[in-house]
């Protein structure tokens, strides 16, 4: 099967021998050269210990430690990390500051300086005498030696009594629960059927249940109204009379001749006869109380807050209105009466409080006291009550010794005596 000659056959064989020899020899070095390049580019050359690459295993090893920076730190040779340049903060475009149209200042209204008031009168009060201190230095002693019980009430039917001269203290009544007549107008809340005041009447030794200015003056009747009725009461044998039944009356005194009365929210006085008709006494005014043949009260029924206001006067017999009293700068009101009818004036000043005067002809008048709080001197606090012994008044002190609310004692001519350190509503004279 084989043609070719012997010799041919051999020189075959022999190439064929060269070519694995060659293909092996290739294949052998192609393996020696990757194991060098492993070698010297891993850490396994670092660990055979070639010193030739001493250099490159120590940047090797040490680029495998992972940095504790976020971010991997440069290789050797590498260029250093991107730093954008410096730049100054943001500053927006500058423009000019705005102003607003100009305008002139507000000027306010010119004005003159707050007008004096024309009191008080501190001055000329009458001198304070506070109370005493006993043998013990604890006792209250009046500063005025008097015997005689003052009534007076705390406000609810049967709280009624008397501060007891001398020594000022206080003893209750229980028989000032009282109240008016059946008929009469609906109680207020707390105060009892038909309670409008207490009033105790020495001539008959009764409390009666209306203010002192609807009582006459022998204590004999007193009068109250009753929707569009107005009756009068007799104290002694309780019989009762209608005055007038066509009216909403307001009782401004009861007197010897009759019941003083005005119009509810009308100007004018009327005055109502024990026995007779009503007639009319004037048609102008806002009146407030009466006695010894004249009537007081006001033009206007009331004034703005600032503005000022005197007391008029009415003459009963004749009708005529003339000025009584005022102030400047003031609203003025009549609040009572001494024990001679001279009417007593409580005088609102617009800045420093009140003052009460004693007025005993047309403005003429001694200022008894105030309620502007100086140290040392009584604060007057309710309407006064004349009689005998002088004018008393509810009052309150602030002094060395302490603060005080009790009844004082004003003696024209002589002085304002502390009296007692019980106060109260006033329900007569000290008798």
């Amino acid at each position: 099967m084989n043609s070719r000659p012997p010799a041919l056959n051999s020189l075959v064989r022999s190439l064929r021998s060269t070519k694995v020899l060659a293909s092996v020899l290739v294949g052998v070095l192609t393996l020696a050269v990757i194991g060098v390049v492993l070698v010297t580019m891993t850490p396994l050359g670092c660990g055979v210990g070639l010193k030739t690459l001493s250099n490159r295993c120590a940047t090797y090893v040490a680029s495998t430690i992972p940095s504790p920076s976020p971010f991997p730190s440069a290789k050797p040779g590498a260029p250093p990390p991107y730093t954008p340049p410096a730049s100054a903060p943001y500053q927006p475009p500058a423009s000019a500051p705005y102003y607003p149209p100009a305008s002139a200042p507000y000027y306010p209204p010119a004005s003159g300086p707050i007008p004096p008031d024309g009191g008080p009168a501190s001055a000329a009060y009458p001198p304070f005498y506070p109370p005493s201190s006993g043998p013990s230095g604890t006792d209250f002693v009046p500063a005025l030696s008097l015997s005689c019980r003052l009534p007076v009430y705390a406000g609810p039917p049967g709280s009624g009594g008397f501060i007891v001269f001398p020594g000022g203290t206080f003893v209750a009544d229980p028989t000032s629960s009282v109240s008016l007549p059946a008929g009469a107008p609906s109680p207020a809340p707390g105060y009892g059927y038909g309670l409008t005041g207490l009033t105790y009447d020495g001539a008959f030794s009764k409390w009666l249940p209306v203010p002192r200015a609807w009582v006459s003056p022998d204590g004999s009747r007193y009068a109250y109204t009753s929707g569009n009725s107005l009756y009068v009461q007799d104290v002694n044998d309780a019989t009762n009379t209608a005055l007038d039944t066509t009216h909403a009356w307001t009782i401004v005194a009861v007197l010897a001749d009759g019941v003083y009365a005005s119009v509810t929210n009308t100007p004018g006085l009327w005055l109502l006869p024990y026995s007779g008709s009503p007639h009319q006494i004037a048609s102008t005014g806002f009146w407030q109380a009466a006695d010894n043949g004249a009537a007081y009260g006001t033009t206007t029924s009331a004034v703005p807050q600032g503005a000022s206001s005197s007391v008029i006067k009415l003459d009963l017999a004749t009708g005529a209105i003339s000025d009584w009293f005022g102030r400047t700068n003031s609203q003025a009101s009549i609040v009572g009466f001494d024990s001679q009818g001279h009417p007593i004036v409580q005088v609102s000043y617009t800045s420093s409080g009140s003052e009460w005067w004693l007025t005993t002809a047309p403005s003429t008048g001694v200022p008894l006291g105030g309620s502007s709080g100086y140290y040392g001197e009584p604060t007057f606090q309710g309407p006064p009550v004349g009689d005998g012994h002088g004018i008393w008044f509810p009052a309150y002190y602030q002094g060395f010794s302490g603060n005080a609310s009790g009844m004082v004692l004003v003696v024209p001519g002589s002085g304002t005596y502390w009296m007692s350190n019980i106060s109260g509503q006033l329900a007569g004279a000290c008798v």
